[in-house]
């Protein structure tokens, strides 16, 4: 006799498939958003810092904090259970085509 096909177990794999594709959204959501952050302030400070010297020396400093943050909020998600809701943007609608 062969197990069942749909199982506790296999919704649970389902499930557990379906919060990993969450997170990964949400994950690149944020890498997106602190990245967009620090590139603004790049684009500031190449205004404001007096010397192409000192702004590799800033841009370097920017970057490093960026990306620590990005790793930083990766790391913190991983300790919670994510789900996303999808907007109205997000919802596609598909009918037949009358002839």
């Amino acid at each position: 006799m062969g197990f069942p096909t749909h199982s506790i177990f296999r919704g649970g794999l389902e499930a557990m498939a379906g919060q990993d594709k969450n997170m990964d959204k949400l994950n690149k959501l944020v890498e997106a958003e602190v990245t967009s952050m620090f590139e603004q302030i790049l684009d500031y400070a190449q205004i404001a810092v007096p010397t192409e010297a000192v702004y590799k020396a800033l841009r370097s400093k920017i970057l490093r904090v960026g990306n620590n943050c990005i790793r930083n909020i990766k790391s913190n998600l991983k300790h919670y259970d994510v789900e996303y809701k999808a907007v109205s943007e997000d919802v596609i609608e598909v009918g037949k085509v009358k002839n």
